[in-house]
């Protein structure tokens, strides 16, 4: 299965030292030039693990502009979203099962309505607890983390349900 990946799961992932598990449970992981720009445009705290993945494991692919691409333009997305959603796309006829990582509710949305299979971050941590990768109890903690320490945005509800099925 590929993955294709957005900005901010690459980010997050690596700031709660799971970057890794993206490279564990695919068989190649993508992103495009201009999320790897985004990502490594300020030395953040996880600048040297994504700057190893970007060397190493991390496939990057330069995704022609396409009327796809012009079309979500307009829709007000980032440009690393509108070249992630392209691409996964366009790889959608080759493969059935690959999947886009991406945390932007509206990307989401649109993800969805182009018949992209999906997932985000607290996906990738929910999928790390249910292949034994991370115990629950750290789950909780990188979860708690991202929350509480980090600019990502989670609803209350969201958060409480993934709690709640983390703590049974």
């Amino acid at each position: 299965m590929i993955a294709i990946v957005n900005s901010s799961p690459l980010i997050y992932l690596g700031k709660l030292g799971l970057l890794h598990l993206l490279e564990a449970f695919f068989d190649r992981v993508a992103t495009v030039l201009s999320v790897r720009d985004e990502v490594l445009e300020v030395a953040a705290p996880e600048y040297p693990v994504l700057v190893e993945a970007f060397s190493t494991w991390l496939d990057v692919v330069d995704e022609p502009k396409t009327s796809l691409s012009e079309k979500l333009g307009k829709m007000g997305l980032h440009q690393g979203e509108i070249d992630v959603l392209s691409l996964a796309y366009k790889m959608k006829g080759n493969k059935k099962d690959n999947l886009i990582v991406i945390d932007d509710l509206a990307a989401r949305d649109i993800a969805r309505a182009l018949g992209l299979r999906l997932t985000g971050t607290i996906g990738i941590i929910l999928r790390a607890t249910k292949n034994g990768a991370l115990t629950k109890k750290d789950a909780i903690l990188k979860i708690d983390h991202l929350v509480n320490e980090t600019p990502f945005r989670l609803s209350t509800s969201i958060y409480s349900r993934i709690i709640s099925d983390l703590d049974e």
